[in-house]
């Protein structure tokens, strides 16, 4: 919300413009009005302003002046002059101290909403700027004065087997480390995941967010409930806590603790930009909890379309075997490989997008699919680059490694975003070697001539320029008319020719200096373009000369 205050010595004037727009649409709450400087000061010391909306001829202090103070001690308002004053030095000065805008009397309700509006929106931006800011400041405070509970230990010592999965064992840890447990006490676990990010952030920034939803699960629910915990595990948190009320009120208990779960979920949404799952198994004594959280871990792996959900094991398991015989479509790889030959990216992302929204809606959708369509893009963009006779392994290679590829796979979501990249790039390729294919023949020709003594196979010309040899071929011939083979020989009996009329070198060195260790071979090739032995051409040249 924010707070508005328009300062104008003439009171019908102020007056007009605080009636003049719906100034509640625009999100402001309070909106005051002073008469001069004095009053203005006032009004901040009272309770800070937001936007200020200012005359600049006034008694008692002008609008400049006014503003200068306000900069100084509440830098983050911002200020709209409504003056009549056209004088450039006016306007100027209004530059100078950093005002929004520079008005003239009279202007039109809808226009002083517009400016309102912008000037409401960049607060809003500089707001959630400085409290991203704040947070990652707090967390990081609590970060590193952190310690390893000895409650936290006990339970990371259970879920890693350090303490065997037998009653006996569990009892006897419970009493040799003084932990507040009855041996035969019940636990609920709940897995909590972050299914993506929906933004970016650095390594450092992560690791702080990531401590900020474990202090966010700990305060409302850790901390509601006695003797329950919160651990880091491989998959993200698990809150461990006793069952929540009575045998017979279950199902009450149930919803109550599904919608704590879901507040949370939204709150990570809002404002730690992510999204969360999260898996609440059974009852279970202590001595059960390993095995409880491998189903809860095992659900998570195969979740890749029920995001911000909270997730119960017994409705998991029912709806599993409801949709155990439910096939998915294959993805429809002729119609996207045409697409992407001719580069026709809106119509690709609009198929692919329209594919995976379908299928998202699935409940039955699994990990298995995903991975599935997964092979069969890759299937798809390989063969579709080996059609173009280009190579594919250099701008796939980053999206291949096991780190990207799990992380592809994580959600139906996810596998889209790397999809769209992965085209955005095979169709930038595409469209650059449609593009660079003149300049490719020159290399392959330069190529040619820096190595027209040594073996020129179509293999060693395609690694030079990054091209398969079919294309490489195919691209030479396209653009020049002659085939690489052809342009060889070419090229070899040139430079042969020359050496013949300007240098006295033996024939058959000459021969090995174009490329040919077979001085028969090269001696037929010549006869065959000139009509002449490589001695009769020598001849004839010099006895022209």
């Amino acid at each position: 919300m924010y707070r508005l205050l328009i300062v104008d010595d003439e009171r019908i004037i102020a007056s007009g413009i605080k009636k003049s727009v719906d100034w509640g649409r625009l999100g402001i709450v309070g909106v005051a009005v002073a008469h001069n400087m004095r009053q203005a000061i006032a009004v901040f010391e009272k309770q800070p302003v937001d936007i200020m909306i200012c005359d600049i001829e006034m008694p008692q202090g002008d609008g400049f002046e006014l503003f200068a103070w306000v900069r100084e001690r509440y830098p983050h308002s911002e200020c709209i002059f409504l003056t009549c004053h056209a004088e450039f030095k006016y306007a100027q000065r209004a530059i100078q101290l950093g005002s929004l805008e520079y008005l003239l009397k009279p202007v039109r309700n809808e226009e002083l909403a517009a400016i309102v509006a912008r000037a409401v929106e960049k607060i809003g931006k500089k707001r959630e700027t400085l409290s991203v800011a704040d947070a990652y400041a707090h967390y990081q405070r609590l970060w590193e004065t952190h310690r390893p509970l000895l409650v936290e230990r006990f339970w990371l010592d259970v879920l890693e087997q350090t303490i065997p999965p037998r009653a006996i064992e569990a009892a006897e840890a419970i009493r040799k480390r003084g932990i507040a447990y009855e041996p035969d006490s019940l636990f609920v676990p709940v897995l909590v995941t972050v299914q993506h990010w929906r933004r970016s952030f650095t390594a450092r920034e992560e690791k702080l967010l990531r401590y900020a939803i474990r202090n966010a699960l700990e305060e409302p629910l850790g901390r509601r409930y006695a003797d329950a915990c919160v651990v880091q595990v491989r998959e993200g948190l698990l809150l461990v806590s006793p069952p929540r009320g009575r045998t017979e009120d279950a199902n009450h208990c149930r919803s109550e603790f599904r919608s704590e779960l879901e507040s949370f979920i939204e709150a990570g949404s809002r404002y730690f930009y992510c999204s969360l799952s999260c898996y609440v198994g059974d009852p279970v004594p202590i001595h059960g909890m390993t095995d409880m959280y491998g189903a809860l871990a095992a659900i998570h792996r195969d979740n890749v379309n029920m995001l911000e959900q909270v997730i119960f094991l017994d409705e998991y398991a029912k709806r599993s075997c409801l949709n155990r015989d439910c096939r998915f479509p294959s993805l429809p790889m002729l119609l996207w490989s045409e697409l992407l030959k001719r580069g026709d990216k809106e119509r690709l992302f609009a198929e692919t997008k329209s594919f995976l929204e379908g299928c998202s809606r699935n409940e039955a959708m699994n990990a298995k699919a995903l991975q599935q369509w997964y092979q069969q893009f890759l299937q798809m963009m390989l063969s579709t680059f080996q059609q173009l006779g280009l190579q594919a392994d250099e701008m796939l290679l980053d999206h291949l490694d096991p780190v990207r590829t799990s992380e592809a796979t994580r959600t139906v979501h996810v596998f889209g975003e790397w999809m769209e990249e992965v085209l955005d790039r095979a169709i930038a390729r595409i469209r650059g070697g449609e593009a660079e294919g003149v300049s490719i023949v020159e290399r392959i020709k330069k190529y040619i001539a820096a190595n027209i003594d040594q073996e020129l196979s179509r293999t060693y010309i395609a690694d030079h320029v990054g091209l398969s040899p079919d294309y490489a071929v195919k691209l030479f011939k396209k653009e020049t008319g002659v085939s690489v083979s052809d342009y060889i020989v070419q090229a070899r009996l040139q430079l042969a020719k020359t050496m013949l009329e300007k240098t006295d070198m033996p024939i058959g060195s000459i021969a090995l200096a174009v490329g040919y260790s077979n001085f028969a071979y090269f001696s037929t090739l010549f006869k065959r373009e000139t009509n002449m032995t490589p001695q009769d051409y020598r001849r004839n040249r010099n006895d022209a000369v």
